[in-house]
């Protein structure tokens, strides 16, 4: 539980998923699953203040999505889409505000794969 000065303490944060518009939805677990889900958080963590537990992402990916989807996550945050989609082979696509926390996403970025990411200026679109 994260403790805070209001009166009641959160004990969830909102996740939300959705399908592209005409598509249909999917689902790729049974239907057992609630809308509370425990999963233990890095104990100590320098590199970002409300890091996610990689397999909290992984668990929640691989229930609504299929290998070789598109994954989008408009608050990178520590970069735990990132990998949870690496490990499961789904493109992920992240949008961080604050440039220390994307260096964190490359970093770990680069630990997780053994690669190096490559900077592509903001008119290069890769192809």
């Amino acid at each position: 539980m994260v403790l805070s000065r209001q009166d009641y303490h959160w004990k969830h944060e909102p996740c939300l998923y959705g399908w592209a518009s005409g598509g249909s939805h999917s689902w790729y677990s049974d239907r057992k699953q609630t809308t509370i889900l425990n999963f233990d958080r890095p104990t100590v963590n320098k590199e970002h203040p409300t890091m996610k537990p990689v397999a909290l992402f992984d668990y929640q990916i691989k229930n609504s999505s299929k290998q070789g989807d598109c994954i989008l996550d408009l608050f990178g945050g520590s970069g735990t889409t990132l990998i949870a989609c690496e490990q499961n082979e789904r493109e992920a696509y992240l949008m961080e505000l604050d440039p220390r926390y994307v260096d964190v996403i490359i970093a770990r970025w680069e630990a997780f794969t053994g690669e190096v990411a490559v900077k592509i200026s903001g008119n290069d679109t890769g192809g």
